[in-house]
């Protein structure tokens, strides 16, 4: 791991949602379930903020788990990930991602319902790496080609953690420069899949409407 976008103390092991506090920048765009920030450290990291207690995104407080789980693993095919944590919902924390909307043409409040915050609830934030091409828009590969590299990525998240991994839309993976694949946004069961039965689920997701090819969700 990159300890540069780590930038956590030598004396702790892992981040705190303090540290988010000094990396949080402007909003950049929101999916369903989550909210994701730009990082003031590097145009290439985004931060994605999670409520894990919304009643109706139980997948957010699997995907939470996961990625708390699995973070530091380097898993092929799973986006890097550069700092985990969870955070109370404190005014420390919902003023900076208040703030870091106001100061954009976002519509706030479709935003903050998003979030939907009780003052209960906990969230889950993590620094990812940005993806340099969203959904199968790789200018140098074929669509064949990038099918097979995101089948291969899910493939190969599902061995090294043992789960099936779904909900494989162009929106939820992206590419490096280099052409490899990873996934960023996903659900995920107990039961696997061949790496047939994975690519079939990439060339079905295309199907589904793609709002935004160049935001990462």
């Amino acid at each position: 791991m990159d300890s540069d976008r780590n930038q956590i103390p030598e004396d702790r092991k892992n981040p705190q949602w303090a540290d988010f506090l000094s990396w949080f920048n402007e909003y950049y765009t929101q999916g369903e379930h989550g909210v994701i920030y730009s990082d003031l450290r590097s145009p290439d990291i985004l931060i994605k903020v999670v409520n894990v207690d919304i009643t109706d995104g139980w997948s957010n407080a699997d995907q939470a788990d996961f990625f708390e789980d699995n973070w530091k693993r380097n898993v092929e095919g799973l986006v890097d990930v550069y700092s985990f944590a969870r955070s109370p919902v404190v005014s420390a924390i919902t003023n900076k991602l208040k703030g870091c909307v106001l100061t954009t043409s976002a519509d706030y409040q479709s935003v903050m319902n998003v979030f939907e915050l009780g003052d209960k609830d906990e969230l889950a934030m993590w620094a990812m790496e940005k993806a340099d091409y969203v959904g199968l828009t790789h200018p140098n590969m074929s669509k064949k080609e990038m099918v097979n590299a995101v089948a291969e990525a899910a493939y190969n998240i599902q061995i090294q953690t043992g789960y099936g991994i779904f909900d494989l839309k162009e929106q939820n993976y992206g590419f490096r420069e280099d052409g490899s694949a990873f996934i960023f946004d996903f659900n995920y069961q107990d039961d696997g899949f061949t790496l047939e039965e994975y690519r079939e689920k990439v060339r079905n997701g295309v199907t589904r409407r793609f709002i935004n090819p160049t935001r990462q969700g």
